[in-house]
């Protein structure tokens, strides 16, 4: 969502899942034709922090996890170096809304937001949990009346935890920011999707329709890329590299390699587009 660095110090080395296939340096390869690039010869994706197994910010503009695997397997397949745009999640959904960016990562999909970018095919499957301390005797909704629970600004569940919650919702910019409250306890809870490495001393819990107001829509979480609205050919073109990655076994080595397997994959489809342009 001014651009903040969200994945540094101890706290990001837990999270470093290696997730990239191949290299993100340049090879003799064309273009999709039509492409536009805000950057020539650079792939620039805006992302919101380290969301391990999904996406692992790392230095030089270098990405890992899930959505790492497929960047860099774009930038390595035509011929780009990619070009890291850091902030927060807001503020990457308007860098993709306005153009300063050709892709923004990490997205669930929700019809007001299909009004404003346009999605790709999704590229991971979770499940909402509310991560406690391994300490905390977590029991339900009951055992968190009068205790703090955080997500991030902009999620899906920031909403539904503010009007259950009389005290409002924790909301931090970033992941890595959320889970240092839970480790510091400022916060008692934090909820966001289950998988990949988390920090010693924190277990996850399965939420259920109706746990904090949460409806059955946001507990079964997809995540998409998201382009500019009149960018719909890099839409295209990310999509025939993930359909690629797919065909070629590289996509089921990328989730083992995450600590991943099969039902943490989503089908290649797109959802309702609302957005027009190119």
């Amino acid at each position: 969502m001014t651009p903040v660095r969200t994945a540094s110090g101890a706290l990001a080395c837990l999270f470093l899942v290696w997730g990239a296939i191949g290299g993100v340096g340049p090879r003799a390869a064309a273009q999709p034709a039509g492409l536009h690039l805000v950057n020539p010869g650079y792939l620039t994706v805006a992302t919101h922090g380290t969301l391990p197994p999904e996406i692992i910010v790392g230095p030089g503009d270098t990405l890992g996890g899930m959505d790492g695997a497929l960047y860099n397997a774009f930038v390595r397949d035509h011929g780009l170096r990619l070009k890291l745009f850091e902030t927060t999640f807001p503020s990457m959904i308007l860098a993709v809304e306005q153009g300063k960016v050709d892709a923004g990562e990490g997205v669930f999909y929700t019809e007001e937001r299909a009004k404003h970018v346009y999605y790709t095919y999704p590229f991971y499957l979770s499940r909402a949990v509310i991560f406690t301390l391994r300490s905390f005797p977590y029991a339900g909704p009951a055992s968190m009346e009068g205790k703090r629970i955080a997500t991030v600004i902009g999620y899906v569940w920031a909403p539904y935890l503010q009007q259950w919650s009389a005290t409002g919702a924790a909301l931090f910019p970033d992941e890595v920011s959320a889970i240092q409250a839970l480790l510091n306890g400022q916060v008692q809870g934090y909820v966001n999707g289950r998988g990949g490495k988390q920090p010693p001393g924190l277990v996850a819990h399965d939420l259920h329709p109706g746990d904090f107001g949460f409806p059955e829509s946001v507990l079964s979480n997809i995540a998409y890329n998201i382009v500019n609205c009149n960018n719909r050919a890099m839409a295209a073109a990310l999509n025939d590299e993930l359909t690629k990655l797919h065909q070629n076994g590289e996509w089921l080595r990328a989730l083992k390699a995450n600590g991943l397997g099969p039902e943490d994959d989503a089908e290649l489809k797109s959802p309702g587009q609302i957005c027009t342009g190119g």
